[in-house]
């Protein structure tokens, strides 16, 4: 009896330190200083609960059910859930939105495996008034909650939780799969084994363990590269929901274990729909000239290529390579911004000028190309548009187009023969008015004076 006495007051003292260590050692982190306050609270609410059953329940065979301990006990769950919610958002940064989906789906597929594996089990075993029910219901539902906190925490740190959160997420594992073991001991008639003393002292000790790392230590931030872990998350649990969606045939289930189902399936969905619009977001990006809006040489090439395999000679494709003129008089006497704001404005009216008929591109510094799949009967017309539209004069400046043109497939099938021949020809015209220019002392040629589109040059 000394013996049992001893150790019960070992394991209460145990269980009183670890939620004092929380609250002595909060002050040491003001962000974070709540919520490791609410945690040892928690703990001490837990050791409350162990010291009330010492003294009153476990030498009491008429002990009344539910008592002061379970309201104690139960108390955990909520300080220790705020406290741990309070403390990812003081120690999460730069967290992106993948992550947080991550960390949903994690919390959902854990809750619906624990339900349909834990909560259902207890919930048809439970007997006993209506408040006993819900008292024996109360301890499972708190451990699933727990458990699917801490599976999204791990999930927001990218599957490098470090060692704070290890050793939080470890106690709080550890005091669960007690629990859970001792329910369901309970529920059989047996007596709790005394070594599940040992976890719940395991526990104690990491959570009062983890709140003496060092801040650094518990930091979240969004991992840089993720590489195959970008996966884990929607697989597995997709993979879960799939498991318990086929145990449905074979076994009931009760209402909340559908309802988890349904909502880790849903989060899977919407973490797929968001990944696949901000991949199109991302890629248009990549294919942005940042300056103009324009799409950028990666995009034409990508198009070209596309466009070089679709083409008829029924329905050809037309690329256009233009050079500006006088562009570079323009930058050497007003100088780059102004440059830069006349390439935007350029940009935009040459944009506004091809329309539906094609895509503008931006390839170079004062280098544009258009590939227009309109009726081969307006490549003239929208030729003679785009020369337009990257005409400019003002103070100090005299803004025209050169430019050459290859028709696909009739003149080139190849991007690489398009690209080359477009660029042969835009070069001999800007010759051509380079040497009119000298010859006649004349500025640029008028648009009206633009060529056929497939020769480039007279």
């Amino acid at each position: 009896m000394t013996t049992d006495l001893l150790r019960d007051l070992f394991y209460d003292a145990v269980v009183l330190g670890s939620g004092v260590a929380c609250l002595v050692r909060a002050p040491a982190f003001p962000r974070e200083r709540r919520a490791w306050v609410l945690i040892g609270i928690a703990i001490l609410l837990w050791g409350a609960a162990e010291v009330y059953w010492t003294a009153f329940i476990e030498d009491n065979p008429n002990a009344p059910y539910p008592s002061p301990a379970d309201v104690l006990y139960l108390a955990f769950y909520p300080f220790a859930a705020a406290g741990l919610a309070m403390l990812v958002r003081a120690r999460a940064h730069e967290i992106n939105w993948r992550l947080w989906m991550d960390g949903a789906i994690a919390a959902l597929g854990t809750a619906a495996l624990g339900t349909a594996f834990v909560f259902d089990f207890v919930a048809e075993k439970t007997s006993g008034t209506t408040l006993q029910t819900i008292t024996t219901l109360a301890y499972p539902l708190g451990d699933i909650a727990l458990v699917a906190l801490v599976a999204g925490v791990i999930a927001l740190t990218g599957w490098q939780p470090g060692r704070t959160w290890s050793l939080l997420l470890s106690g709080l594992v550890a005091m669960v799969a007690a629990d859970i073991i001792f329910t369901l001991q309970t529920i059989d008639g047996a007596a709790a084994a005394d070594w599940i003393d040992l976890i719940y002292l395991v526990s104690a000790v990491c959570l009062a363990t983890a709140v003496w790392q060092p801040a650094e230590a518990a930091q979240i931030t969004s991992p840089g590269e993720r590489g195959r872990r970008e996966l884990i998350v929607p697989a597995l649990f997709a993979g879960v929901m799939i498991g318990l969606f086929g145990m449905q045939y074979y076994n009931s289930t009760s209402g909340l274990s559908t309802v988890l189902w349904a909502g880790t399936m849903v989060a899977v969905i919407v973490r797929l729909a968001m990944s696949d619009r901000e991949n199109k977001a991302l890629l248009a990006q990549v294919q942005t000239d940042p300056l103009t809006g324009l799409a950028n040489r990666g995009r034409m090439q990508v198009d070209l290529e596309r466009r070089c395999s679709l083409a008829t000679e029924e329905h050809p494709a037309l690329l256009l390579f233009l050079d500006l003129n006088g562009f570079k008089h323009l930058n050497d006497t007003l100088g780059h911004p102004a440059g830069d704001e006349l390439l935007v404005r350029l940009g935009r009216a040459l944009r506004d000028a091809i329309g539906k008929d094609g895509v503008a591109y931006r390839v170079g510094g004062d280098e544009f190309c258009v590939l227009l799949t309109c009726a081969e009967g307006r490549f003239d017309e929208v030729t003679r548009n785009a020369a337009r539209a990257l005409t400019a004069q003002g103070k100090g400046y005299d803004i025209s187009a050169s430019w050459g043109g290859a028709v696909i497939p009739r003149e080139a099938s190849a991007p690489s023969e398009a690209l080359q021949l477009a660029d042969v020809r835009m070069y001999a015209q800007k010759e051509s008015r380079r040497l009119a220019h000298d010859a006649e002392d004349v500025g640029a040629v008028k648009v009206t004076e633009w060529p056929e589109a497939t020769s480039g040059a007279k």
